[in-house]
């Protein structure tokens, strides 16, 4: 069992925040609930949160607005889309938003503890490897003309800076081990999300959509070939 792990749940109708948060409960997860967007974004700002669950369509606002919220005040956190019906939610724009999954409401309950474990453990496993990867506090990388902090995950280009998600991070991660070599579908779903992962390309392209937007003018250093996968033709020289 998970040691104390808080997940919020984020549904407009009651007697899903219930059964939810019962079934997580008897898991020995804390639970906070949310009615909708607005009371999640409030409601992730007063408690440290491990796992966020967010339904989509939700009033005053959406799932995928509050996520993009969320996001922005941590790149880190694991944050699945659940639903009643998949078709309601676009992949593409799950992710666009800053997404890193979602599963559809219906699952039976052990499939459905499953993909929590399993993205809480991810979690543990990124928040490792940012310790285990950045060999040195501070450290700093310039990919083409964009300066790219690992050490809190940010990335200044043109003057601006943003940051990266923990997907975000994993990906321009594995593009830079080797500037220049394409990785296949499969390899970049082992970096994203571990080996086994059945993934979908869609995802991958949102991120790549993603990265390229923080890189600007550099956008073109993200290259695909059909059959090879993605690769980043940039210099890559780590600066401090």
């Amino acid at each position: 069992m998970d040691a104390r792990k808080t997940i919020l749940i984020a549904d407009d109708e009651r007697s899903v925040r219930s059964a939810f948060k019962a079934m997580l409960e008897a898991e020995g997860y804390d639970v906070v609930l949310a009615r909708d967007g607005v009371e999640a974004v409030q409601k992730f700002e007063e408690t440290r949160i491990d796992l966020v669950l967010m339904d989509v369509m939700m009033p005053r606002k959406n799932g995928l607005v509050a996520c993009a919220e969320l996001r922005r005040k941590d790149p880190l956190v694991p944050i699945l889309f659940f639903t009643a019906m998949p078709t309601d939610v676009s992949m593409v724009s799950a992710f666009g938003f800053g997404a890193d999954d979602y599963i559809a409401k219906d699952r039976t309950p052990e499939e459905f503890i499953s993909r929590v474990k399993t993205s809480l453990r991810r979690s543990v496993a990124i928040g490792a490897a940012l310790t285990r990867d950045v060999e040195e506090p501070g450290e700093v990388w310039q990919v083409g003309d964009a300066v790219v902090d690992f050490s809190d995950l940010s990335i200044v280009m043109g003057g601006v800076e943003n940051v990266f998600t923990r997907s975000e991070f994993l990906m321009l991660k594995l593009l830079m081990k080797e500037p220049g070599r394409y990785f296949s579908y499969d390899e970049i779903f082992a970096a994203l999300r571990g080996e086994g992962y059945i993934g979908d390309e869609g995802a991958v392209r949102s991120i790549v959509y993603r990265l390229k937007n923080k890189f600007g003018s550099q956008a073109s250093s993200f290259v695909s070939a059909r059959g090879c996968g993605y690769a980043i033709n940039a210099d890559v020289r780590r600066i401090r």
